[in-house]
Order: C-alpha cells, then sequence, then structure tokens
C-alpha cells in the first residue's frame, strides 16, 4: 500500500476505515486534519500543527487511535520517525481491535515501519490478534466469520513464524486455527504450507465446522481437495492408501530410482513394437503403452512423496534422456561398430569419444552440487543476519530468502524443486534433474555441446551401417516404395532409435544456441527470460540516502519516493507480473527451451538488423570469481576448488 492511498473500507477491519466518515466533509481543512496528514505522509504540514500548538503527536480520536497508527498501516517511515522523535506513544493502542502500532505496520508486512518501532521501544506484535470486544457484522452472503484473520503461511511473515516454532494449530477467540483462515480466503500455499507442518485437518471450531465444512461454506473446496491430494491425503482428509501395501512407494530414495529406470523400459518397448509390428498396428499399440505406462507412473506418483505429485518434477524426464543414452550405447556396440570399425575407424573413434564426454558431463552435471548457498542453522545467526540487512536497508526479496532464511547472493535464486537457493542461477533443467548452477554450468554446456556433436555422429554411422547391410530378399512394406522399404527392413530398430535420436537434436541444437549465446553476454537463463520484467533501476543500496534523511520536515527533502512509501524504492515498485501457467504446450516449450531460444533469435535479429533491442544492461557484468555476498567462487570444478568460501567480512556495498 502507498502513501496516498486511501485504504479501503471495511467491516472487517475496523482500523482500515475511512477516518473522514467521523466528521462531515469539508469540516476539517486538510492542512489541521492530522490523521490525514499522517496517511499521506506531509511532514511540513503537520510541524505546522504542533508550532501552533494544536495538536500534538499524541493526538487520539474517539477510538484512541493516534497518527502513529496511520502512518505506520500506510508504511509512512519518514512521519514515523518524525512523530516518533515528537513524543508519540510507539505503544498506543486503539480502534476497536486495541491494537499498537507496531500490530498495525504488521498487518500490512510494512518492514522497516515495525523495526523503526521496535527499535525505539515498541511491545512485539503478537502472533495472533486480540480478542475484539465488539466483532462488527459481515454485509455480504458468506457466513459471519470474526473480523479479522491471524498471519498465514501465505504472508512472508507467516512463514517466518512456521519456520521459527510457531504453532500451525494455535486457535483464536472462534475456535478457528490457521488452517480455518486459509481456507477462508482461499490460498492454496497456505493450505498446503499448513498441512505441511502438521495443521489437524480435522480440527473443529466452538460451532462444530471442520476446514472442510468452512471451505464449503467459502467455496474454496477446489482449494481444499486439490491441497489434500498433494499432500498426500484423500477428500475426506484421511491418508491415502498405499497401492497393494507397498509402503515402499512412499520412500523417496526409493520411487527417485524408479522413476528414473522406469522410462528405460518404455522406450524399449516403443523400439520394439515400432520394429517388429506391422506401421498399422504399431503406432496405435505403441501410444496406447506409452499412455497405459506414464499413467501408472502417475498414480505411484500420486501416492508417493509430496514433491513427487507432478510426473515432471521426478527424475522421470532425466530417465527418459538416460534410457535413450543407454540404448544408443548398446544399439552401437553390439550392431553398429562391428558392421563399421573397419570402414570407418576414424569415425567410430570420434563418436565413442565423444559418447564417453556425453555420459561423463551428463553424469556430473546431474550429481554435482549446482551452488547450493550455504544455509544458516542457528536461529540467533538468523536474527542477527536480519538485523543486519535492516541496518543495510537491504531486507526485501533481492537479499533475504524466506524458506531458506538466509542472505542471497547476488545473481542467485531460490529453487522451488531443489528447496534451496542455487548461486548464479541458470534454471533447473528436468533431464539432469538438477539445477545449472555456478558449480555445474560448465559442465552442463561440455555436456549439451558433446550431445549436439556425438548425435550428428551417430547418424553418419547409422547411415553408413545401413548401406553396408545386404538388402532382404522378400522385402514388402504397405506405405513406402520397394527402395525404401529395402533399407528399412534392414535393421528397422536401429533406424527408429535415430529417428528418435533426430527428435533430440532439434531442442538440444536450441539449447546448445542458447547458451552459448548467454555465456557470450555473461547472463543466466532466469536473467535472459525476467529481466526485461525486472526494474533494476533502484537498486536497494539507493535507499540509504532516504534513512539518512528520514528525520527531516520535508517529504520531498527525505529522499522517499513519489508515494511516500517506505525507505527502500525497491519495496514501492510494482512487482513483476506473476507467472502464468500455460497450457500444455507451453509446458513442454518451456522444458525443452523453445522460449528461451526464440526470446533470444528475436533479440539477435534486432540487433542483427541494427535495431536497439529494449533489453536492460545486466548489472552482473563484473569479476566472475566474485559474484556473491558471503560465498564466493574459486578454483575449478573439484569438489575443493569449485566450493564456496565465506567472504563475509568484505565490504558488501562493494559487491553491489
Amino acid at each position: 500500500m502507498t502513501g496516498k492511498e486511501t485504504p479501503t473500507p471495511s467491516n472487517t477491519d475496523v482500523e482500515m476505515k475511512n477516518m473522514q466518515s467521523n466528521a462531515p466533509k469539508g469540516s476539517i481543512p486538510l492542512g489541521e486534519d492530522i490523521m490525514q496528514l499522517a496517511r499521506i505522509g506531509e511532514i511540513g504540514a503537520m510541524q505546522n500543527l504542533f508550532a501552533t500548538k494544536k495538536l500534538t503527536a499524541n493526538h487520539r480520536d474517539e477510538e484512541g487511535i493516534t497518527p502513529l497508527h496511520w502512518a505506520a498501516i500506510n508504511n509512512q517511515y519518514a512521519m514515523c520517525k518524525f512523530l516518533l522523535d515528537a513524543g508519540a506513544d510507539v505503544n498506543a493502542k486503539g480502534g476497536e481491535s486495541v491494537a499498537t502500532p507496531a500490530m498495525w505496520a504488521a498487518q500490512r508486512c510494512n518492514y522497516y515501519i515495525v523495526n523503526l518501532l521496535l527499535s525505539h521501544g515498541a511491545d512485539p506484535p503478537p502472533n495472533r490478534r486480540p480478542r475484539l470486544q465488539h466483532p462488527p457484522p459481515r454485509n455480504n452472503r458468506r457466513k459471519r466469520i470474526p473480523p479479522r484473520p491471524p498471519p498465514t503461511p501465505g504472508d512472508p511473515g507467516g512463514h517466518l513464524f512456521l519456520r521459527w516454532g510457531a504453532n500451525a494449530n494455535a486457535v483464536d477467540e472462534g475456535g478457528l486455527t490457521p488452517l480455518h483462515w486459509a481456507l477462508v480466503k482461499g490460498s492454496l500455499p497456505c493450505v498446503l504450507k499448513l498441512l505441511e507442518y502438521g495443521a489437524d485437518r480435522f480440527a473443529q471450531t466452538r460451532d462444530g465446522k471442520s476446514p472442510s465444512t468452512v471451505a464449503q461454506e467459502m467455496n474454496t473446496m477446489r482449494v481444499w481437495y486439490r491441497a489434500l491430494n498433494e499432500r498426500g491425503y484423500e477428500p475426506d482428509g484421511t491418508q491415502k492408501e498405499v497401492p497393494m501395501g507397498l509402503a515402499i512407494v512412499r520412500n523417496k530414495s526409493t520411487m527417485a530410482k524408479f522413476f528414473f529406470l522406469w522410462p528405460f523400459l518404455t522406450i524399449l518397448l516403443a523400439l520394439w513394437m515400432l520394429s517388429h509390428i506391422s506401421v498399422f498396428l504399431s503406432i496405435p499399440l505403441t501410444l496406447v503403452t506409452l499412455f497405459g505406462m506414464q499413467w501408472s507412473a502417475q498414480q505411484l506418483a500420486n501416492r508417493g512423496p509430496s514433491e513427487y505429485r507432478i510426473l515432471q518434477k521426478t527424475p522421470y524426464l532425466a530417465g527418459v534422456f538416460a534410457g535413450t543414452l543407454f540404448w544408443v550405447g548398446f544399439c552401437y556396440v553390439f550392431r553398429v561398430l562391428p558392421a563399421t570399425y573397419s570402414s570407418s575407424p576414424i569415425l567410430n573413434i570420434l563418436f565413442a569419444v565423444f559418447y564417453g564426454l556425453t555420459t561423463y558431463f551428463y553424469i556430473y552435471a546431474m550429481v554435482q552440487d549446482p551452488g547450493y548457498v550455504p544455509k544458516i542453522s542457528s536461529r540467533n545467526q538468523q536474527r542477527e543476519m536480519v538485523k543486519q540487512l535492516f541496518e543495510l536497508w537491504k531486507f526485501d526479496e533481492e537479499n533475504f530468502c524466506v524458506p531458506c532464511m538466509s542472505r542471497k547472493p547476488l545473481r542467485s535464486k531460490h529453487c522451488r524443486r531443489c528447496g534451496r537457493c542455487v548461486s548464479k542461477h541458470d534454471h533447473h533443467c528436468p533431464w539432469i534433474d538438477n539445477c545449472v548452477g555456478a558449480n555445474n554450468l560448465r559442465h552442463f554446456v561440455l555436456y549439451i555441446v558433446s550431445l549436439e556433436v556425438g548425435i550428428i555422429l551417430f547418424v553418419q554411422l547409422t547411415v553408413r551401417y545401413i548401406n553396408a547391410l545386404p538388402a532382404p530378399t522378400a522385402a514388402t512394406c504397405n506405405v513406402i516404395n520397394d527402395t525404401l522399404c529395402s533399407y528399412v527392413t534392414r535393421d528397422t530398430f536401429t533406424l527408429v532409435l535415430n529417428i528418435w535420436v533426430i527428435l533430440q537434436l532439434v531442442w538440444v541444437t536450441m539449447l546448445c544456441a542458447v547458451q552459448l549465446v548467454q555465456i557470450s553476454r555473461n547472463q543466466t537463463t532466469y536473467e535472459n527470460m525476467r529481466g526485461h520484467h525486472i526494474d533494476r533501476s533502484y537498486p536497494s543500496s539507493q535507499a540509504f540516502a532516504s534513512a539518512m534523511t528520514a528525520g527531516t520536515t520535508s517529504l520531498d527533502a527525505a529522499g522517499l519516493s513519489a508515494t511516500g512509501a517506505g525507505p527502500n524504492p525497491a519495496l514501492s515498485r510494482p512487482s513483476p507480473p506473476p507467472r502464468r501457467h500455460g497450457n500444455c504446450f507451453s509446458q513442454w516449450s518451456s522444458l525443452l527451451g523453445i522460449d528461451a531460444f526464440f526470446a533470444t533469435a528475436r533479440d539477435g535479429l534486432r540487433e542483427g538488423q541494427g535495431q536497439t533491442v529494449a533489453r536492460p544492461r545486466n548489472p552482473f557484468s563484473r569479476d566472475a570469481d566474485a559474484d556473491a555476498y558471503g560465498v564466493e567462487i574459486r578454483g575449478g570444478g573439484d569438489a575443493g576448488g569449485g566450493a564456496y568460501r565465506s567472504v563475509a567480512d568484505e565490504d558488501p556495498e562493494r559487491m553491489v
């Protein structure tokens, strides 16, 4: 909420109602309306009121609300500091909620305001709302509920509460738990996070309403059923039964091995059916078989670990490539090599070399630590780190990761699949079932380059292998002519495998092009795809100017943003557009790297035609050996040389 916005009136938020409704319009000039001045952050006019001794910083209305309340909830940092310096009571309680300014600021996640109030002696906001004396009515079609929910994990502070031991089954005066409130709001992330932390799925309110009943009344049953399914529960909230009593499906390590090896069998069956059965029967039979095997894997995924509910989040795609690589090697050793080693020795040696390099770099990129940012395990250290970020005016999403509870290095990003922050995060590649980051980016690039060359060599060897085979005497085909039929029937299995490999060549070529272009720009895939959405014209370090002058008597002189929001311009800028969950085509476009390829190609074509490309300057084009705060990359790719070491003693501002 910005400083010049008037809070939206609501019967459920007494503290947010329009203060101008307390008096007839025009009865109080703007220059004398202390509440409105505090709300919009006009420090000069406020100072004039205090100079004439008409009003003081501890002025209260009929509900006990002070100007500090309105300045706090509207994120007016300069006004809050001015009022505190003028003697405002930091723990004044007002409104029907009987809340302090710190509680009002906490409700809107105004972190810097809360920190300022705490530094001036404010009592810490409780993790639940005080008991209301007179709950106001709700004028809508839904059932009557208490006026304000407690913090939920969907809020930035809610996750912190749970991580630091907050009770996920705490109840308010109506007996509602955070799970009830999350369903009232209809927030799927909140419900998922609460279920993860052991929220009671059958908790009853004082009226005897379970979470399922609340979801039905609030029309959020779809959210409730989806959350239960993703956490491994039946629609009635009970634990899903394991098929045939196989408790092994809930073991993550075992299921990871299953999803990785399952495509080996799938590819073999598909190749065998396409090469040994009539084309009119083999194609539909292959499609049915592939669908059935994938459906079976999906059913196991639904009953396995919660993070494996979606098949694309399992090692399944990594198994598809590994299975292809295995059967190519099998076919080469037992079919192609014996027929071509004497006629094409150099080609065989080159293919063997690149096949070995592809296998080596693939395994290395898959098992190597991509550059996980070290976590802080001690809560005391986490508290000191958060305190330091507040002092530097860098407590924002660019510098702090809530799930990891750690400071984020430059160019790092939190990966939801891995559950860790990765330094110089490029992307999470499902084909290696790992992130691509600072430690394994070079191996990933070498892997796809070796793969590109290896596929081309394998196709050339296959052509020579097929030509070396004798033509069948009685070859008959129903679809193609006799000449082509004589080649296809010589070794149909190898030809079908080649067609599958050539299809792989399409996305591998695009991926190679994108990676090489990005390396030339010192850019990652994440920066390439999201760079035009990220406004870096106001880095967090510019907040120092406003912080140093926040106590002045002029809003403009304080160096604050035009909206009057808190001291950090990064917090008041519009957030990037939310990620849209597209259709199946868009998902596979992302998996195959097609979207990144066309974005890169589009920029390249514009540059080639002399057009100016609206691409922001890469702010990280500098020393590649020092691209993170708190961690630094040293040496090569071995376990010791490519790891991180602490550089916390260095000046962080020099690393921005």
